[in-house]
């Protein structure tokens, strides 16, 4: 939060934690993507960092309006496309058209923000200030649960409705070829603006810390929870 605020000063706004999809899937694919090559030439959706990692590794990435992508997955015009998860993916229908739909690698979450004009927060009084605060919290906190569940429910009901859709993950080789071109990507821009370093760093840092109680938490709980079915 800290660096978030520096970021925006210059701006005279301030910035809040606004919601959170979870983590995102890592798109839904014609055909199956089983080596690099397979990448090479491949037509595909996906906007942002992640994008500029898949163009590095070959893939033609391109970014059409939503509302043309379903007809562009249809007719051949891209073969891959990434958009959220099952909740929301569902309401596109792209598990009509793709079979194999893969996972996440690029955006383990994707939070959202609000945005307040600094001068007419500071117009409001504490308490007014601290009552917006714990709105903000709440509507954030219910966003990600309302996602989670979503993604379940409609998972569960692509899983019923299409079962030849395949869950995949990409080949290691792929995923190594993914982590070396998405650090060449953030250390560019690193090397570019401080600013983005400074920031860049301090989620690194806290990320080696935090993946040591992700792992005790929810891996090795999954893996025990399989252990005993």
């Amino acid at each position: 939060m800290d660096l978030m605020q520096k970021s925006y000063e210059k701006f005279r706004v301030l910035s809040f934690p606004g919601g959170n999809t979870g983590v995102q899937m890592g798109g839904w694919f014609r055909k199956e993507i089983n080596s690099l090559d397979d990448l090479q030439g491949l037509k595909m959706r996906i906007p942002g960092l992640a994008g500029e990692v898949f163009a590095k590794l070959g893939v033609n990435v391109t970014n059409i309006p939503a509302g043309e992508l379903y007809t562009s997955l249809d007719r051949g015009t891209i073969d891959a496309l990434e958009w959220v998860g099952p909740g929301m993916d569902i309401k596109m229908g792209f598990h009509k058209i793709a079979p194999y739909y893969y996972t996440g690698w690029h955006e383990p979450a994707t939070e959202l923000q609000y945005l307040i004009n600094k001068r007419a927060w500071e117009k409001l009084s504490p308490e007014y200030q601290e009552i917006l605060k714990i709105a903000m919290q709440a509507a954030s906190a219910s966003m990600y649960n309302e996602n989670f569940d979503a993604s379940a429910n409609a998972w569960a009901e692509m899983k019923r409705d299409f079962p030849n859709i395949k869950v995949k993950t990409f080949p290691k080789p792929v995923l190594k070829a993914m982590k070396k071109a998405t650090d060449e990507v953030l250390d560019s821009y690193a090397a570019e603006n401080a600013e983005f370093k400074e920031v860049y760093e301090s989620q690194k840092s806290y990320m080696a810390k935090a993946r040591q109680w992700t792992k005790m938490s929810d891996y090795y709980y999954i893996q025990t929870s399989e252990m005993v079915e």
